[in-house]
């Protein structure tokens, strides 16, 4: 009953491969799956394009308010 001498990165390697997902290049002790890089893109290009939206909303309407205050306080 010998132990595994294999450390923790090589047996996901393994069964990574077993799967049929493979590695990318990356810095040493960090292991990179492909495919889950672009996922990772998506999803952050998708926050940041929701975010400048909402932004954008919240500008057009602190602008719609304003117009109606300036309008309201103006004398004719």
């Amino acid at each position: 009953m010998g132990r595994v001498k294999d450390g923790p990165a090589q047996v996901i390697h393994g069964l990574a491969r077993l799967a049929g997902y493979y590695f990318a290049a990356g810095p040493p002790g960090r292991l990179f799956l492909k495919g889950f890089s672009t996922v990772k893109k998506l999803l952050l290009i998708g926050m940041v394009g929701a975010s400048a939206f909402a932004l954008w909303r919240k500008v057009q309407a602190d602008r719609a308010e304003l117009d109606l205050w300036t309008e309201a306080t103006t004398d004719d």
